[in-house]
């Protein structure tokens, strides 16, 4: 039985690693992505110079079933419009989202002609400047969306339901552009987020009734004498909490009350979690003796220091919160640094165990 206790732990420590990492970054992938790209009506966008008349340009533009993010300019390019008296307006791409009195000029004249049915052709001029907002410049992100036709669709509906929702973001472990709960905010991440972190709190549920259960073996056999279980009880109301918070998020009332709770909820599921995991590592530091032909006493050690720091680490990130010395970028660099580093306990749990 003892085995079979080692070897559920070290299963469920991995899986409550993993899960949840995956979860937060595949969010944060998804809102990288779409704040990074465009979609593109189906024009020929692999020809030097692709023609249209003006019926079918229109016609192509206004079809909204047929936009993609893999069909899209891999180079930038310059729009002609041909008016019927074969005058032609020349919009650069550089130019397109300028407010010079010259472009608004433009603009109105275009505006103009084509309500008075004048423009003849739509001509696309590509140069050699790579288009950041076509996709085929992130070759992994191409490489996935032209490969898995699901997610391309599924990604385009988040795109065109959510036109104000994606923001350009670099880095949130770095650089808190974006906090954690806005990245699971829309579709597909709801799919994603939501479901995983519920599947992870499960597997905590398993991973702490584990570590009870070896522990109340090991005292059957004489080997532990008496132990504390409230590392089982925090751990489990740690779960309980996730769960809760998994619940709440993407819920949206306009109530500062609502808002509170939220909080609440998410303060009580870190110090339990963490109170849990202080409570836990002293146990194996106090029978670390009895316990040393089932755990690496390396791995013991760095989890011991491993807790101090992140002990010293959420003292001071509370009273930066509760004296409000944080700005919003700052707020969320530490929500996904901390919830990252929260996930190491059981990475280090499943390098703690063996069985000789």
């Amino acid at each position: 039985m003892t085995r079979e206790f080692i070897d559920k732990i070290k299963k469920y420590s991995i899986i409550s690693f993993l899960i949840p990492l995956l979860a937060i970054n595949a969010c944060s992938f998804i809102y990288k992505l779409l704040g990074s790209v465009d979609l593109y009506p189906g024009f020929e966008w692999n020809k030097e110079v692709s023609e249209y008349l003006y019926p079918d340009y229109k016609k192509i533009n206004n079809d909204y079933n047929n936009r993609s993010f893999t069909n899209c300019p891999k180079y930038q390019y310059d729009t002609e419009y041909i008016i019927n008296d074969n005058q032609v307006l020349i919009i650069k791409r550089e130019e397109f989202y300028s407010k010079s009195s010259e472009l608004i000029e433009k603009h109105d004249y275009i505006k103009k002609a084509i309500k008075e049915n004048k423009i003849k052709k739509i001509r696309f001029i590509f140069n050699n400047k790579i288009d950041n907002k076509c996709i085929k410049k992130y070759k992994f992100s191409n490489y996935i969306l032209s490969n898995f036709n699901f997610i391309e669709k599924a990604l385009i509906v988040a795109k065109v339901n959510n036109k104000s929702g994606f923001t350009k973001i670099n880095n949130p472990y770095l650089y808190g552009e974006v906090s954690i709960s806005r990245t699971a905010r829309y579709y597909p991440s709801t799919l994603i987020f939501k479901p995983l972190l519920i599947i992870s709190a499960i597997f905590l549920i398993l991973y702490w009734k584990a570590n009870l259960n070896l522990f109340s073996e090991l005292k059957n056999k004489n080997i532990l004498v008496n132990f504390s279980k409230n590392f089982f009880y925090l751990g489990i109301l740690s779960c309980i909490f996730l769960i809760l918070h998994a619940f709440f998020l993407g819920l949206d009332f306009d109530s500062k009350l609502f808002q509170k709770i939220r909080r609440v909820i998410i303060i009580l599921f870190i110090i339990f979690e963490v109170t849990a995991q202080v409570l836990f590592t002293r146990n194996l530091y106090k029978f670390r003796n009895e316990l040393n032909a089932y755990i690496n006493s390396t791995i013991l050690k760095i989890k011991i220091y491993f807790i101090t720091i992140i002990l010293f680490f959420t003292s001071i990130v509370f009273v930066l919160l509760v004296t409000d010395q944080l700005d919003t970028h700052h707020k969320h660099m530490l929500e996904w640094n901390y919830f990252s580093l929260l996930l190491v306990f059981y990475f280090l749990s499943r390098l703690l165990w063996r069985f000789k």
